[in-house]
């Protein structure tokens, strides 16, 4: 389950003094859905995004980033990552909600489906049905 997952990374992290990032307030959620809604270009909202950032605003452990509900952070938030992302053309069809060193994490909106792909090659790695599942997997690679 991402929860405990999430818990335990924080441990780890706690464990070298670093603070885990806190919750998204309501206000950011609220901030970030109203961005993406507005933003002709994503015209979707993801509920399972919304619960992550209520556990924790965006990830930043051992090379994997999920991006955070800060629309003005230009480092690891969720408005500024797809920006940047969608420079390139063969991504236009694709939603970004993290990656790593080696691995990108997106939603093809063309398909409804989740990937995990190998940045270097562009070979996908795994294919989900729901973001969660997606993030969930992504986190716990960290973890191994």
């Amino acid at each position: 389950m991402l929860i405990d997952i999430l818990n335990q990374i924080a441990e780890e992290q706690k464990s070298f003094d670093e603070a885990p990032e806190l919750p998204a307030t309501e206000a950011e959620i609220l901030k970030l859905k109203k961005q993406i809604v507005n933003d002709q270009s994503s015209d979707i909202w993801f509920s399972d995004y919304a619960v992550f950032l209520k556990i924790r605003n965006g990830l930043d452990y051992d090379g994997l980033i999920i991006y955070n509900a800060n629309i003005n952070d230009e480092n690891n938030g969720f408005i500024a990552a797809n920006e940047t992302w969608n420079k390139n053309e063969w991504e236009d069809d694709y939603v970004f909600f993290g990656d790593s060193n080696f691995l990108g994490i997106a939603l093809v909106r063309q398909k409804n489906t989740f990937l995990e792909w190998d940045k270097p090659s562009r070979d996908l790695v795994n294919e989900f049905s729901t973001l969660n599942g997606l993030l969930e997997s992504a986190v716990r690679n960290v973890l191994c």
